[in-house]
């Protein structure tokens, strides 16, 4: 049963009518709305109470942000820059320490300024990082009780992935080069100086680059000019009468000449040269004594390098001479025709090679345009 709180009146006065109708005036209407209230709240049935939603333990409500760290006011404040010294904005900066529940993070402002606050005294350490850094760690950060602690830190930019690719020439393509190099070699602007190695390790010419080479040779204007200047020589000395004189005769000593110079230089730079497997160029030495580069220039005339680079008799540029000279027995007027003729221009020629080997040991190496940077002979 519901029960309910009286509220009794008492007076001191005697009990009557008129006594208790002069109290009624003072239970204002505020009291009597509480008394009906209380009496209300007490006569709630038990069931009505078990519906109540009961409250969880404050244990178990989660921690706000930030509790578990310590404050203070402590301040870690610095610049981030590369290692130009300039500042970097936008930089990561990320503080942890013992006392901090998860780390703090924030970013670097203009010319790479940041500042972490609230921090209590303790061990920290800071981490700066950003893309294309390498990420930077300072020394462990000491700080004191309300401490302002400046770091500057450095970053270094990531280093580039470099590819390095090694080409290797094959032999071929190297004389290739080489070759190329060489017909560009000229005495003075203008005498050819092509067959003259001042490469002394060049690789090996293969049989082509030997005939290319041969015919730039005999090719070039300057072979044309010098067989015109022999051709008058030989006129005016009255050398060969057979030929007889006029522009008729001198045709034909200009071809007999040219044709000497060009069988010499191709049978024994190109042909023997290649079934021989020889080395038709002269290697330029360049070191050593006087003497020694001297007889080197002579020997050269009957002894030059083989394909396999050693020291072999010269048969290649030997067996040209001669055949050039027993050639010129086809286009001789017969009362001219003699082996020893041939045999004695054979030998000319043979001498030339030595005296222009001199020439090219000696003299034109300062006068040839072209030489290959760093191209000095056997000191290489």
């Amino acid at each position: 049963m519901p029960t309910c709180v009286s509220i009794q009146i008492r007076s001191t006065r005697p009990h009557s009518l008129n006594a208790s109708a002069s109290l009624l005036p003072k239970l204002t209407l505020p009291a009597i709305v509480a008394a009906v209230s209380l009496c209300f709240l007490v006569s709630i049935p038990d069931k009505v109470k078990a519906l109540a939603i009961p409250l969880p333990p404050v244990s178990g409500l989660p921690n706000a942000p930030g509790y578990g760290n310590p404050h203070g006011s402590g301040v870690i404040l610095g610049t981030v820059i590369n290692p130009q010294g300039t500042g970097l904005a936008g930089v990561t900066i990320t503080v942890s320490g013992e006392g901090l529940s998860a780390p703090i993070t924030a970013h670097s402002l203009a010319r790479g300024k940041f500042r972490i606050t609230g921090l209590a005294a303790g061990n920290y350490s800071v981490k700066a990082s950003a893309p294309g850094f390498l990420p930077a760690t300072p020394p462990t950060v000491v700080l004191g009780s309300g401490e302002h602690y400046k770091l500057s830190v450095t970053i270094t930019p990531t280093p580039k992935a470099v590819t390095t690719v090694k080409v290797v020439a094959s032999p071929v393509e190297i004389a290739t080069a080489q070759v190329k190099l060489e017909e560009k070699q000229r005495i003075l602007g203008f005498i050819p100086n092509f067959s003259t190695s001042y490469e002394w390790n060049a690789a090996p010419l293969t049989p082509k680059l030997k005939y290319n080479l041969a015919l730039h040779v005999i090719t070039d204007p300057y072979t044309f000019a010098v067989a015109a200047g022999l051709a008058g020589v030989e006129q005016g000395a009255g050398y060969y009468p057979g030929y007889g004189g006029g522009w008729q005769g001198y045709g034909k000593r200009f071809g007999a000449s040219y044709a000497d110079g060009a069988i010499a230089r191709f049978t024994g730079g190109a042909v023997y040269a290649s079934l021989l497997h020889q080395d038709p160029r002269y290697f330029y030495k360049g070191h050593g004594s006087t003497g020694s580069r001297l007889w080197y220039a002579i020997r050269s005339a009957f002894v030059t390098r083989g394909d396999n680079g050693r020291a072999e008799p010269n048969y290649s540029e030997l067996l040209g001479d001669f055949t050039a000279a027993g050639a010129s027995n086809l286009y001789l007027n017969p009362h001219d025709r003699s082996a020893r003729i041939t045999i004695q221009n054979g030998l000319v020629v043979v001498a030339g090679d030595a005296i222009e080997n001199i020439m090219r040991e000696f003299l034109t190496r300062g006068l040839t345009s072209h030489i290959p940077p760093g191209a000095n002979g056997q000191s290489q």
